[in-house]
């Protein structure tokens, strides 16, 4: 396929003198250097975060073998103004 791109003098002349040392045409150096390039981009592309779960202990709360206090326990958590 045939395009037309506009190079930096610069990077002109290094493509040149890659051209000569690798005996390719400017067109098949420029596209195997971008193709090159395109697929390091996409192997460095972010990836999405994984999600990690943190949990710390919080100790016991209530001794569910006390019936009592378990109950105490549940009275309180919906007991208004608490």
């Amino acid at each position: 396929m045939r395009t037309t791109i506009d190079i930096d003098d610069p990077v002109l002349k290094d493509l040149k003198r890659l051209q000569r040392r690798e005996g390719k045409s400017l067109g098949r150096l420029a596209s195997d250097l971008l193709a090159t390039a395109l697929a390091d981009a996409r192997r460095r592309e972010p990836q999405p975060e994984v999600f990690k779960w943190l949990s710390r202990p919080m100790g016991a709360r209530v001794d569910l073998a006390d019936r009592d206090a378990l109950l105490d326990a549940l009275d309180d958590r919906g007991a208004p103004g608490r």
